[in-house]
C-alpha cells in the first residue's frame, strides 16, 4: 500500500490503485493516520515541488475531485452510501480530522543548505479551531481560513500570513515583533490580542484590537496607524481608503466560541451577534420590531435553520442572498 500512496502523491496512480487506496482509507482509522505519516515524510523528503506553495492544496483538491467522480459513478450503481463514507474520508484528510490540515513545505534561502520549513493550516468550510505557533502564540482560525507560518521563528522577527479570519493571542517578545501579513495590510505586534479579517470575496480588510497595541501598515503608506483597544480599522481593497472606528471588540471574536447564547435579548442584539457568528451582512427593512425580546442558543446550526426559528417566534420574514441576510416585518 505504501507504493500506491507514493504513486498517488506523485500523481501517477491508476484508477484501480486510487480505488484500492480509497477502500484502504475507509477500512480503518489507523490507515488514515498511516497515510498522513507517509505524506509528511514524502513532503519532507524534497520530492514535492517546493517552488509551488499551492501544491499541497491542489494535490488534495485532486483527491477530493476523484472521490466526487467515483461517488457519482457508484450512485448510478446503487452504492452511493459507501462513497459518501469515502468522500467524508477525503474531507477529513483535507481538514485534518474535521478541524484543519497542516502541511509542511520547504523553501530555500540564499544558501542551498539553508532551508525554512513552512507550515500551512487550512480550515474547511464548516470548521474552526486553534493552533499554537512555535513561540507559544495561539491563533484561532475561522472557517475558510488559511494560516502559513514557519516551523521556527527567527530571533528578530515573527512572520505569519493569513487568508480569511484569525484571532491572535500573541506572546510578548520585544526583541522579536510579531507580524501578520494579508493582501494590502500588515499588522505589527509586540504582545496583544487582536482579530484580523481578510476574506478575498470581501471588499475590505479589517483589524480589531482587544488589548495591547498594534501598528497597522497599509499599502502605499510610509507611516503605520496605531490602534488602541476597542478600535477597528477597515481598509478598502480597491482604492486603499480606510476607516478607523470605535467598537466593542469582544463582538468581533464571538466566532471563536463553541456556542452563542442569547437570553432575553432584543432582536437587534441577536441579529448583531449573528452577523459576527456567521460572518454575514444583515439588513433590516423598515418596520422590523427590533426591540422584540427572545432567547436562543446557536451551536452548529446553519443561518437558515436559526432564521426559520426566529421567523416562528418573532414577527419577521427573511431572505438570504449570498452572504447577505435581509430581514423584513411579517
Amino acid at each position: 500500500m505504501n507504493d500506491i500512496i507514493l504513486k498517488y502523491l506523485q500523481g501517477n496512480a491508476s484508477e484501480k490503485e486510487k480505488e484500492l487506496l480509497l477502500d484502504w482509507l475507509r477500512a480503518d482509522g489507523e490507515n488514515k493516520r498511516a497515510f498522513s505519516e507517509i505524506r509528511g515524510r514524502w513532503l519532507e523528503s524534497g520530492d514535492a515541488p517546493v517552488s509551488d506553495p499551492e501544491w499541497v492544496k491542489r494535490a488534495f483538491a485532486r483527491f477530493t475531485a476523484g472521490v466526487e467522480a467515483k461517488e457519482r459513478a457508484r450512485r448510478q450503481s446503487r452504492l452511493s452510501f459507501y462513497m459518501k463514507v469515502a468522500a467524508s474520508v477525503a474531507v477529513l484528510l483535507v481538514c485534518s480530522l474535521g478541524s484543519y490540515f497542516a502541511g509542511q513545505k520547504r523553501f530555500f534561502g540564499s544558501s542551498t543548505t539553508e532551508q525554512l520549513v513552512m507550515n500551512r493550516v487550512i480550515m474547511g468550510k464548516e470548521s474552526k479551531g486553534a493552533v499554537t505557533l512555535p513561540d507559544g502564540t495561539i491563533a484561532w482560525l475561522n472557517a475558510n481560513s488559511v494560516l502559513v507560518y514557519p516551523e521556527h521563528f527567527s530571533a528578530d522577527k515573527r512572520f505569519v500570513r493569513l487568508e480569511g479570519e484569525g484571532y491572535f493571542e500573541v506572546v510578548r517578545d520585544e526583541k522579536a515583533p510579531f507580524f501578520v501579513e494579508t493582501n494590502g495590510m500588515i499588522v505589527n505586534v509586540l504582545g496583544t490580542h487582536f482579530n484580523v479579517k481578510n476574506y478575498e470575496n470581501k471588499e475590505t480588510i479589517e483589524t480589531t484590537l482587544l488589548s495591547g497595541k498594534v501598528e497597522v501598515l497599509l499599502s502605499g503608506m510610509n507611516k503605520g496607524i496605531i490602534l488602541k483597544p476597542n478600535q477597528r480599522i477597515s481598509c478598502n481593497r480597491q482604492d486603499g481608503t480606510y476607516n478607523l472606528a470605535e467598537v466593542n471588540a469582544s463582538d468581533y471574536i464571538i466566532w471563536i466560541g463553541d456556542k452563542l447564547v442569547c437570553t432575553n435579548e432584543k432582536l437587534s442584539t441577536i441579529l448583531h451577534r449573528m452577523k459576527h457568528w456567521y460572518n454575514m451582512d444583515i439588513e433590516c427593512k423598515k418596520g422590523v420590531r427590533l426591540d422584540h425580546r427572545l432567547s436562543l442558543t446557536i451551536r452548529k446550526e446553519s443561518p437558515e435553520e436559526i432564521l426559520k426559528l426566529l421567523a416562528l417566534i418573532s414577527p419577521i420574514r427573511y431572505t438570504i442572498e449570498g452572504d447577505k441576510i435581509i430581514i423584513s416585518p411579517k
